[in-house]
């Protein structure tokens, strides 16, 4: 299951990141999207982007794109 498959209101472990791009990796673990997190979608942009999603305090908007290398397990 990856990060663009969660509903608003869904929660999930975040398990890994599998990006091309090593430096959105970098910037989006820097944000606080590392394993072992819990994410929160809050809420989808109504063409479906982007995500908005809650890490601890932190709030994120992400590419629908992007959202589907984010590997989560529940």
């Amino acid at each position: 299951m990856t990060l663009a498959d969660l509903q608003p209101n869904d929660s999930a472990i975040i398990a890994g990141i599998a990006h091309p791009d090593a430096a959105l990796i970098s910037r989006v673990m820097a944000l606080g999207l590392i394993p072992g997190e819990v994410i929160t979608v809050l809420n989808v942009a109504p063409l479906g982007c982007p995500i908005q999603t809650q890490v601890g305090n932190t709030y994120i908007s992400i590419r629908k794109t992007d959202a589907r290398f984010i590997q989560l397990s529940r």
